[in-house]
């Protein structure tokens, strides 16, 4: 495997449990609930909740899934159900103090344990990693390449080799295409590093600023489709109930969604044109025709590729100048996640309507 994605994998561990405090904050409500007077009922299920949360955060990263790649000493601490366990313990009417208590404190004690056992492999496997990782990237800056990542997650594109190897040179026409909207320079081929199995996750280097560009793309296509998406799972209802069934508003509001849902794929290609012109100041070669042609190409694609739950991660991002700096590849973790939770809210009528509208559609004969 990859040794990029393997630290991405551990990172987004680090990230979600241990840089955000939620570990020590586990050993903290242990701690409180064994002193009596936090022993009461409102008190501990304030702390449940807030557990909870946490551990939906988690699944809305597929935190499990990306440790199962890399532990092998004990499994992720995901496993254990822990939600469901919390969930059947504030459910539960009957139940008093002190039972609480005892069911409570034994969850938690049993997450934290597990949690540091995964901290311990997982550190032990980092400073593995960083001594063969460092010398890579001081490689790929020399030859201005980055590590991508896309990764297919919808049964449709890996479920045969024939889907794969039309979704794989949908990127590949995808990618070169985008390449020449941003510059001048010829495109290499695109050098693949690994196919790693389970969801696919298909390991390439490309042209580090093609890389950025790329991602902020994505990230932009993944903010407008997350409105969409918190538009129809929440918003829309509150709305269309408060019009208490008048036609007009109705109507207006069937219109919104419409442009709505349209604005996904129409941001995405905006934004293409946009670099485009942005790379054209600095770089006056830039093969200028056909530009509508190659935008709708690469909207087409990406829209595509994101509305089916599939996703894409730059391993070599850019250092980051300034300490506050934000780390694109972070900000493109967190909207994947943002609507990935989303999407859960859709019942499948509505997840089928936006993959029949932006699946593309490949020709027959091919």
């Amino acid at each position: 495997m990859n040794i990029e994605s393997l630290l991405h994998k551990i990172d987004l561990f680090n990230d979600l449990i241990i840089e955000s405090g939620f570990r020590r904050d586990v050993q903290d409500y242990i701690q409180s609930i064994q002193q009596g007077q936090n022993q009461n009922l409102v008190f501990m299920k304030d702390l449940s909740a807030k557990v909870k949360l946490k551990l939906t955060e988690c699944d809305n990263y597929g935190l499990e899934t990306e440790l199962q790649y890399v532990l092998r000493d004990a499994a992720p601490f995901t496993k254990l159900n822990t939600l469901r366990e919390l969930e059947e313990l504030d459910s539960n009417t009957e139940i008093d103090g002190n039972a609480y208590f005892a069911k409570f404190n034994q969850i938690l004690s049993t997450l934290l344990q597990h949690i540091d056992w995964n901290k311990n492999e997982l550190d032990a496997l980092h400073v593995v990693f960083n001594k063969y990782v460092t010398e890579e990237k001081e490689f790929d800056a020399e030859q201005e390449q980055a590590i991508v990542s896309v990764i297919f997650k919808d049964l449709k594109s890996t479920g045969s080799l024939k889907e794969f190897a039309k979704a794989l040179n949908r990127w590949n026409r995808m990618l070169t295409v985008y390449h020449q909207l941003l510059t001048s320079k010829s495109p290499e081929e695109i050098s693949l590093i690994e196919i790693q199995n389970g969801s696919i996750d298909v390991i390439f280097n490309i042209d580090f600023d093609i890389a950025v560009d790329l991602t902020e793309l994505i990230k932009t296509g993944l903010k407008v489709y997350g409105a969409y998406l918190l538009y129809k799972s929440k918003t829309a209802k509150e709305i269309i109930a408060s019009y208490m069934g008048n036609p007009k508003l109705l109507k207006q509001e069937n219109e919104r969604e419409k442009l709505m849902l349209e604005n996904i794929k129409e941001s995405i290609a905006a934004k293409a044109l946009e670099q485009h012109r942005e790379r054209l100041k600095s770089d006056k070669k830039i093969d200028k025709t056909s530009i509508n042609v190659k935008v709708e190409e690469v909207s087409s694609v990406i829209t595509d590729h994101i509305i089916k739950g599939n996703e894409l991660r730059l391993l070599t991002p850019p250092e980051s100048e300034e300490e506050d700096e934000a780390d694109i590849s972070v900000e493109l973790r967190d909207e994947t996640a943002t609507v990935r939770e989303r999407f859960k809210k859709l019942n499948e009528t509505e997840k089928q309507f936006l993959l029949t509208k932006y699946t593309v559609k490949d020709n027959p004969e091919v």
